[in-house]
């Protein structure tokens, strides 16, 4: 018997559709943006909450507003990986590219405003930084809280 002539299998994917999207509180507890594709494994409704707790007591009103700011950046950056990785696959979508452009602006929007009052997350963040005040000499980095230090999101 040839192998090489023998089909154990063939595969199909059916390829997506554009279809209702979350907005992007919901898209990131889903884990997508695409209504259609949120098919959980199990019974998510029954995960306690994890977002008020103890040590939001202990937080100063600056770091609570710091952290909303950057939990909205979040949740517009999950967005936009949603939807480059749909258009992977649909380039020629033209409401995919609309909603592209619309989460694109919207993230580069929220890291400058976040900038401007805290601190830079991007080098990007830096550049526009530098480019309305040339003069600047500060690296600025050294402004945010550390990682370990249990102040980001």
């Amino acid at each position: 018997m040839d192998k090489k002539k023998e089909h154990l299998a063939i595969t199909t994917v059916p390829m997506q559709n554009w279809g209702d999207l979350y907005d992007k509180d919901e898209a990131l507890k889903a884990g997508t943006i695409f209504k259609d594709l949120d098919l959980p494994f199990f019974a998510a409704k029954d995960i306690p909450s994890s977002e008020a707790s103890g040590s939001d007591l202990m937080k100063s009103p600056e770091q609570k507003e710091r952290e909303k700011m950057m939990c909205e950046i979040q949740k517009i950056s999950f967005v936009l990986d949603d939807l480059r990785l749909y258009l992977d696959t649909h380039p020629d979508d033209s409401q995919g590219l609309a909603e592209l452009k619309k989460a694109a602006a919207c993230r580069k929007q929220l890291t400058a405003e976040f900038a401007e009052q805290y601190y830079p997350l991007t080098p990007d963040c830096l550049a526009e930084i530098y480019e309305r005040q040339p003069e600047s000499d500060c690296f600025c980095w050294q402004k945010g809280p550390k990682p370990w230090e249990g102040a980001c999101v």
